[in-house]
């Protein structure tokens, strides 16, 4: 079986790359979830933003939009919420 894997990569204005675990919509908003690639264990959440028709990742605003990402992403995948309870 030959399957082809597309992973996307992103740098950042750290100028490090991070890989894009996933992108989850909610209204008008686009949550983006990425991991450092060097250290996969390094994880950010940014919003999506188009401000003349280019495209930015900007940090969370506040910890009740960080808390919404999250719910997002464990709702979407809640394997991983179960994992992550220790």
């Amino acid at each position: 079986m030959n399957e082809n894997i597309t992973v996307n990569v992103v740098t950042l204005d750290d100028q490090k790359e991070y890989l894009i675990l996933d992108k989850i919509s909610y209204n008008q908003d686009i949550f983006v979830f990425l991991a450092l690639k060097e250290d996969t264990e390094k994880i950010l959440v940014r919003k999506r933003v188009v401000l003349n028709n280019e495209v930015f990742l900007e940090e969370i605003a506040s910890f009740d939009e960080l808390q919404l990402a999250f719910s997002l992403f464990f709702k979407k995948h809640p394997e991983l919420f179960k994992e992550s309870q220790i």
